[in-house]
């Protein structure tokens, strides 16, 4: 009985300790689950206009690196290429997703209303993105209103006494 007590939280912590070596080693098939969704959801054209968008944004609001364009966008290239990115993508996706769960989701970006969603998304994203931002620059003098009376009381409160 007491061996008992004692291997069944060993085995219970070699099992828990060893599952993300398991995910690691995903069968090809699951790989292959992975590059069938990213490619039914563009996320290779999706990820260069992101860079790209990046890239425009960064220019617009730091004109003064226009001069050194073509040097960040070397360097957006060598750091986010496809080609560095994919292995990684479909590490991470494995890891999250079951081949099940990739497969039903490409069954479902495959339909016409998955594609409909897929094109919409990114102006979603974009449209809720801005309202965030709009909604935390608008809360700021409040924010700045409360860090200030913090820091007023801190500062008026007496110094703990030294024992």
């Amino acid at each position: 009985m007491r061996l008992l007590r004692f291997a069944l939280p060993v085995a219970f912590t070699v099992v828990t300790l060893s599952r993300p070596v398991l995910a690691q080693d995903t069968s090809a098939t699951h790989k292959e689950a992975v590059k069938q969704l990213m490619t039914v959801t563009h996320v290779r054209e999706l990820t260069q206009q992101s860079m790209d968008a990046v890239m425009a944004s960064q220019m617009e609001q730091t004109p003064q690196l226009k001069p050194y364009e073509s040097i960040m966008k070397t360097f957006l290239k060598e750091q986010m290429d496809w080609s560095i990115l994919e292995p990684e993508f479909t590490r991470i996706y494995a890891e999250v997703f079951t081949e099940k769960e990739l497969r039903d989701m490409t069954a479902i970006y495959q339909t016409p209303v998955g594609q409909m969603m897929l094109a919409k998304m990114p102006g979603l994203l974009a449209k809720s993105n801005e309202f965030t931002q709009r909604r935390l620059k608008e809360g700021l003098p409040i924010l700045a209103q409360r860090l200030e009376a913090a820091m007023k009381e801190k500062s008026a409160a007496p110094a703990p006494a030294e024992h």
